[in-house]
């Protein structure tokens, strides 16, 4: 049955502005053809963030940590680049049992588990600090990390060939940083901000002076120490590639988050249309979401008394995160999804998505206390494809996200800057939309979508990946990086700058127009 709440929309809004866009699937069957984009990460200065920034040295001594949830073609190709660097390698293999096929309800019992996994891991990390057996750790994609010691921690995304073959990973990482400057920039300086979205959400928090330090620069450094106890420098900014469009922490009585929080889709997978209602940042209502929303309402009520740690008010059901992607050529990958680590977690990094999260605060102290203390501990996630995001200044308001286009791709410096390494026509512009019948595509949103969001999301990717032409005809996309000079650029040729060279990969691309 239709819910209530459900957004009605007599026309999908955004058919014209934000079609769906889809790049060509490239066919990998050689770990060589991966090195050229692996050449791009080695290269990038390191931070500590989302995007895959490695900087590699010769003698440097790394690990690498996979498990068999990785492809083993990946896999060769980094050590391949590992040996090209000539760094001291071990590569530290993980059995986490059969690859597992998911639905979005799964994400609950997941969070769970994983929450206690990043706990092992930040252990590990600080073990491995006091040995210095490494310089260089090279896990996961997702997450907190140790900041500004010894060993430096870095990403391992590349769990198949699609996810590596990208132009998100030969993205110049010069331009990465200045988007993510350009919208931290203006989220710090927001006195209001408001984020919207075509499925329902509807939030809206005051940008407290008390959250912040006396410039304006970094998190208030008492809120920071309560929440990130012995991870101060990494919890008072944000997470490149990942940026705080609200604080990841709690004041501890000036929470004004009010509105709703509506999507299709969680970390894990698509799930049911789910929709929360929050008042002063605590999740009061948790309506629809069929076994999504069920366990989460489980897990709601079995916290109710509980008082966490730095937490405004009783409950684990508290909204925290709203954080931004800056990676306009993340996509949704298509071969297997969702199953072990090829699910929504990458996407949530594509520019102008925002992926709200409510729970502990991940990886924070003050989860681990609660942990320590026998309380359950957990986060959970619903993710905007086409968020609006407002910011209030001082003058005039500002939308740093306008339906889901984040607007740093738009500013003049740092098209000035992209334009070193190539088109920024080509750079600046999102790989992927997806597409959602009755908001971007047509089609009836609860009909055709909202009602049955996996069994609509698995079936377009199939087709995608194997009618290629078909489907961006049957969706009505914007075929950009599908034929000519796109097609090139998006299978090999976005690696050809910074004294990388790359062959052009064969694909599924469609070689016409859509008319």
């Amino acid at each position: 049955m239709r819910p209530d709440a459900l957004p009605r929309h007599s026309t999908p809004p955004l058919q014209s502005s934000r079609p769906p866009r889809c790049p060509p699937f490239v066919e990998i069957t050689k770990s060589d053809q991966l090195l050229p984009y692996l050449e791009h990460v080695a290269q990038r200065p390191y931070n500590h963030g989302l995007n895959a920034c490695w900087d590699l040295k010769e003698g440097e001594r790394v690990m690498l940590r996979v498990d068999n949830w990785h492809s083993e073609l990946t896999i060769e190709a980094c050590k391949k680049i590992l040996e090209k660097y000539k760094v001291k390698y071990e590569i530290k293999y993980i059995d986490r049992g059969p690859i597992p096929q998911w639905v979005g309800a799964d994400e609950v019992d997941y969070y769970l588990f994983r929450t206690k996994e990043l706990a092992e891991w930040m252990d590990m990390w600080e073990e491995e600090e006091k040995n210095q057996k490494y310089d260089k750790i090279l896990m996961g994609y997702g997450g907190p990390v140790l900041a500004e010691r010894f060993i430096k921690i870095q990403r391992m995304p590349f769990i198949t060939p699609e996810i590596l073959a990208s132009p998100a990973h030969a993205m110049p990482i010069e331009v990465i940083n200045a988007m993510d400057k350009w919208t931290w920039d203006r989220i710090r300086n927001a006195k209001r901000a408001r984020i919207t979205d075509p499925e329902g959400t509807d939030m809206s928090f005051t940008n407290h002076d008390e959250y912040w330090d006396a410039n304006r620069e970094f998190y208030n450094p008492e809120l920071t120490a309560r929440t990130w106890t012995g991870n101060e420098h990494f919890g008072k900014t944000y997470l490149p590639g990942h940026i705080t469009g609200r604080p990841w922490m709690f004041h501890p009585f000036k929470e004004d988050g009010c509105g709703i929080i509506a999507g299709t889709t969680n970390h894990i997978a698509p799930c049911d249309w789910t929709q929360l209602v929050v008042e002063n940042s605590k999740i009061t209502q948790i309506n629809e979401g069929g076994e999504f929303g069920r366990k989460l309402r489980d897990v709601m009520e079995q916290t109710k008394d509980i008082q966490y740690p730095t937490f405004p008010d009783k409950g684990i059901m508290h909204w925290w995160e709203a954080s931004i992607g800056t990676n306009p050529h993340i996509h949704r990958p298509r071969k297997d999804f969702p199953s072990g680590f090829v699910n929504c977690l990458y996407e949530r990094v594509r520019s102008g998505v925002i992926h709200m999260g409510f729970g502990t605060i991940i990886s924070s102290m003050a989860e681990r206390e609660a942990a320590r203390m026998g309380h359950l501990v957990g986060h959970w996630h619903l993710h905007l494809y086409f968020p609006t995001y407002t910011c209030e200044m001082d003058g005039d308001n500002e939308n740093i996200i306008e339906n889901g286009r984040l607007q740093a791709l738009d500013d003049p410096e740092i098209r000035k800057i992209c334009s070193k390494y190539g088109d920024p026509e080509l750079w600046m512009d999102e790989s992927w939309n997806p597409a959602v019948p009755g908001i971007n595509m047509d089609g009836d949103y609860w009909d055709h979508y909202a009602k049955a969001p996996l069994h609509w999301v698995k079936t377009e990717l199939e087709v995608c990946r194997n009618y290629h032409p078909m489907f961006m005809k049957m969706v009505g996309a914007d075929d950009k990086y599908c034929h000519g000079a796109g097609a090139d650029w998006w299978k090999g040729g976005c690696c050809e700058h910074s004294g990388v060279s790359a062959p052009v990969l064969p694909g599924n691309c469609c070689g016409h127009d859509h008319d």
